[in-house]
């Protein structure tokens, strides 16, 4: 796939489209963590769905550049089959897929997205510089571009850039409140620092700011 084609509108509302259900999501993260090509008839079995809803979710998955199929070898007499992996040539898509796993995981354990991102923060490594350096570190490695403003034991982390532009304006409740729950889980995690909470703008401009309130020992972001 193209990188413009990547990066359209239209490929951004359909990867919108593609993770905003439980199932498509846990379908991504299973193809994703395979060591091997998984077929319609695999991901059926293993989620207890039936086969034509699976294929229907694949193709959508498909169009969205999220995942590709694969011809596997023919057993027998059977026909021609199809495995499919993760598409992962691009950072972008390697940003929608850490999401993917994130509410994959939180689904799988009956979390809403904050509990599932309080989660997934509580397993980030810590950073030197505490809390806020690493929510500012963990926010660039998923491409919000963050900035960090300090006064005092305030600190703002600004999120200059929304790498889930289109999935943010359609399911705000769910990348919001995932990334929300991540920064709590990493202040959880390290100590020294509390979240006082995020607040909105608009994903296309970005914008988001995620406040945090250090203690008097805890070290200052970098």
């Amino acid at each position: 796939m193209a990188v413009q084609a990547f990066h359209s509108p239209g490929a951004e509302l359909l990867r919108a489209k593609a993770l905003s259900t439980p199932s498509r999501v846990d379908i991504l993260a299973r193809v994703q963590r395979a060591t091997s090509p998984l077929t319609a008839a695999d991901l059926a079995t293993a989620m207890v769905m039936h086969h034509t809803a699976v294929r229907a979710h694949l193709a959508l998955m498909v169009d969205a550049g999220l995942v590709r199929g694969v011809r596997l070898p023919v057993i027998g007499r059977g026909r021609p089959r199809t495995g499919y992996v993760a598409v992962g040539l691009l950072d972008q898509a390697g940003a929608y897929r850490t999401l993917a796993g994130m509410l994959a995981e939180g689904v799988q354990a009956g979390l809403s997205a904050r509990e599932a991102g309080r989660t997934a923060g509580a397993q980030v490594s810590p950073q030197p510089g505490g809390a806020v350096a690493t929510l500012r570190i963990e926010a660039e490695r998923l491409g919000f571009q963050p900035q960090v403003r300090a006064k005092g034991a305030l600190h703002e982390i600004v999120l200059k850039r929304c790498p889930f532009v289109a999935l943010a304006a359609e399911r705000p409740e769910t990348v919001c409140d995932l990334h929300l729950g991540l920064a709590e889980g990493i202040c959880e995690l390290i100590g020294g620092a509390v979240v006082e909470g995020l607040k909105l703008a608009d994903p296309r401009k970005g914008g988001c700011r995620i406040t945090l309130r250090t203690t008097p020992l805890a070290p200052s972001a970098t």
